[in-house]
């Protein structure tokens, strides 16, 4: 820490200090001063000069004004004497009744001319004929039209020429006119070239007819067709995709007309026309041929024939690419038929009567007529696919009132009774026959109890609810279908329709033998038959034999010629009716004693 003399030392070492700062910033401040007095005398020396400058400046433009004055006055006077020469000379020239120097229509010198002269040198020239002839325009697509140059203002009349080349500075504009007048005489002036005024209204709506026309002649579209009945593929090369630029036609055309020109062509048109895309086309149309085939799930329907096509897609493009606009082009198909059509397939269905077989029942009874109709009505167009089996119940269903079945006449054991749908076993035995015909396998069939009178013997097939029934297997490779109608005569006939592959056909024989009883071997109980079928190849050379089932009829009892002792023996109850019995080969003929004995209502 400091002591008080220290400290009363250091305060006279400050005051010494403070002294000095000020004694120089008085020093400072007197030599701003001076310098301030220095530029004070500075610029009041330089407002001084200026002042005399500008005083000598005002003292040579008062002379300069002087000088202009005069000359402006001079000048004046010259130019009123100017003027007034002009404005003479501009009236004289405005009131003149001949055409300016150097003035020309088409290069035909008229200056210095009257009207009257004018006239009379352009008729002379044959100035009319010329301005009639038309401007004639050539379009594309062989598109034209011709323009009247007059109705276009590009082409005067000779009278309307010499009023043109008058008029050529005789203006109200007086001023104007002396400046024409007096141009003229430095460069010749073609009025007629000087004054058209294109009627840009007519040229157009020329223009747009014409366009009209091109448009009438490029329309439709571009777009392939594919013609499968001619076999080709059509386009027509840029149609709908055209057009012509009517401001550029009109454009043109106005230079050309205000040139003087007496023909314009254009070209050009606008649009690119679209190639068809061909692999397109070729991806969706190339098919190999087809045969129609049926269907592999036994249904015989007919997936119908494809018909081959194609083309060449180079030579598409290249014909296309060759082919001017709006030309027709051509592609040519290749078409390729298949071998078997759809319709074949399907004619071949149905198309032969394979067997069919005729039987009369003119003498049945009203109810016995009704049951046979109404059964052959319920198979009629059966149809059996190949490997099915048919089934006589089954088809004509059971026969009851309800069904529309009536009482006529029935066997039951032995006897003839009125039983529901009595009459049925004719349809049955009718269409036995038509299938062997047809050359079908038989699966169930079982002869009458008797023999019938409408068919020979062996060639029946009785049926009865539920059992016996009669079955038949199509073992053809297309399918059939029964047909079974009736006439107005009584007859009956049922048709087996199908296909014949092969023209293999059917003759039936039948071979029937004498049934007597084992006892009594000299009485006749029965007959035992069988039919056989005898098959031909097309050119009549059997190629099989196929024997049908057995079939056993009895006598009716009443018919069978029993000796004396039969009826003893019955009446002491000796005789055994279950016995065999013996055709006449010797054979054992088996069901005779059961069909004797049935029990069950046999129809027909």
């Amino acid at each position: 820490m400091a002591t008080n003399k220290e400290k009363r030392s250091g305060a006279h070492v400050d005051r010494s200090a403070e002294q000095a700062r000020e004694e120089r910033r008085t020093r400072l401040a007197a030599e701003k001063r001076r310098q301030e007095a220095q530029r004070t005398q500075q610029r009041e020396a330089e407002e001084a000069m200026r002042a005399r400058k500008a005083r000598i400046a005002r003292k040579k433009r008062g002379r300069l004004l002087r000088q202009l004055k005069i000359a402006a006055i001079v000048l004046a006077i010259l130019a009123a004497v100017v003027i007034g020469v002009m404005v003479y000379t501009a009236i004289r020239v405005s009131e003149s009744d001949t055409n300016f120097p150097n003035v020309t229509l088409k290069g035909i010198e008229v200056g210095g001319l009257t009207r009257a002269e004018t006239l009379e040198k352009l008729n002379a020239a044959g100035w009319d004929a010329d301005a009639a002839e038309p401007m004639r325009v050539t379009l594309p697509m062989g598109v034209g039209l011709e323009l009247d140059r007059r109705r276009a203002g590009v082409a005067l009349t000779a009278e309307k020429a010499a009023d043109v080349a008058y008029r050529f500075g005789h203006t109200q504009d007086a001023y104007q006119n002396l400046l024409c007048y007096l141009g003229s005489f430095f460069h010749p002036t073609d009025a007629a070239l000087e004054t058209p005024l294109l009627d840009e209204g007519y040229v157009r709506a020329a223009v747009e007819k014409a366009a009209a026309a091109f448009d009438g002649q490029v329309a439709g579209s571009s777009e392939a067709v594919v013609d499968l009945d001619n076999a080709e593929i059509r386009s027509v090369k840029g149609a709908g995709e055209l057009s012509l630029n009517i401001n550029a036609i009109v454009d043109g055309l106005s230079r050309a007309l205000l040139n003087g020109e007496r023909s314009f062509d254009y070209q050009q048109i606008d649009g690119t026309p679209t190639m068809p895309d061909y692999d397109a086309l070729f991806a969706e149309l190339n098919t190999e041929p087809q045969d129609a085939v049926f269907k592999d799930d036994g249904s015989f329907e007919v997936i119908d024939e494809v018909v081959g096509c194609s083309f060449d897609v180079a030579a598409a493009k290249a014909a296309w690419e060759a082919a001017g606009l709006m030309q027709e082009v051509k592609i040519p198909l290749v078409i390729t038929e298949p071998e078997i059509t759809g319709d074949e397939l399907r004619a071949l269905l149905f198309r032969d009567v394979l067997g069919y077989q005729t039987t009369v029942y003119a003498s049945s009874g009203q109810n016995r007529c009704n049951n046979i109709e109404l059964a052959a009505s319920k198979i009629d167009g059966y149809v059996l696919m190949p490997g099915e089996v048919f089934s006589y119940n089954e088809a004509v269903g059971q026969r009851t009132r309800e069904a529309g079945f009536l009482e006529a006449g029935a066997y039951a054991s032995g006897q003839v009774v009125q039983e529901v749908g009595g009459g049925i076993c004719q349809l049955s035995s009718t269409l036995y026959c038509a299938m062997m015909f047809a050359n079908l396998e038989t699966v169930s069939r079982q002869s009458h109890q008797f023999r019938v009178d409408y068919l020979p013997i062996a060639y029946d097939a009785t049926v009865s609810w539920p059992n016996p029934d009669f079955k038949f297997r199509n073992n053809r490779e297309y399918p059939i279908r029964i047909c079974a109608y009736t006439n107005e005569n009584k007859q009956l006939t049922v048709e087996i329709q199908g296909t014949d592959v092969d023209g293999s056909y059917v003759e039936l024989t039948n071979e029937s033998w004498i049934v007597y009883d084992t006892t009594y071997t000299d009485v006749q109980v029965g007959w035992g038959a069988r039919a056989t079928r005898h098959v031909y190849d097309a050119n009549g050379n059997e190629i099989a034999t196929i024997k049908e089932p057995y079939s056993s009829y009895n006598k009716h009892p009443e018919d069978i010629a029993w000796p004396p002792e039969y009826y003893s023996a019955q009446q002491a109850g000796a005789t055994d009716q279950s016995a065999d019995v013996t055709d006449t080969s010797g054979a054992i003929f088996p069901g005779v004693e059961a069909s004797g004995s049935n029990a069950e209502i046999i129809f027909g």
